[in-house]
């Protein structure tokens, strides 16, 4: 593998507004501010890929007192094209594919925030 292979190809960059649970954008502010030399849209992305790549479409149990908030992301082009596949596939839809890529990841890692900060 080539150290270059880390990094995307240029491609271009969609800008959405979507509705993201407090609880998971918490989650990706801490892992942008504090663990990856990455912004919050591209941690977005790269649990995107990683659900278009492994198709890892699980449902998680809604909480009640979860709130969304609207954050504006940037996506890559491919990256939005792929989930659009996804959702055409499973027939789910583009925001709620998103949450599943985050929450999958999210909880993948299984950080312990309070040793970390």
């Amino acid at each position: 593998m080539n150290v270059l292979d880390r990094f995307w190809k240029r491609d271009k960059l969609v800008q959405k507004t979507i509705e993201i649970e407090s609880s998971l954008y918490d989650s990706l502010e801490f892992l942008s501010n504090n663990v990856y030399d990455a912004s919050i849209s591209k941690i977005i992305n790269a649990c995107i890929d990683e659900l278009v790549e492994s198709e890892n479409i699980k449902l998680y149990p809604k909480t009640g007192s979860e709130l969304f908030t609207k954050h504006s992301i940037i996506l890559r082009k491919s990256s939005l094209e792929n989930l659009n596949k996804l959702k055409n596939k499973y027939g789910i839809s583009v925001y709620k594919l998103i949450h599943i890529a985050i929450k999958n990841i999210i909880n993948e890692l299984d950080i312990d925030y309070e040793k970390i900060s």
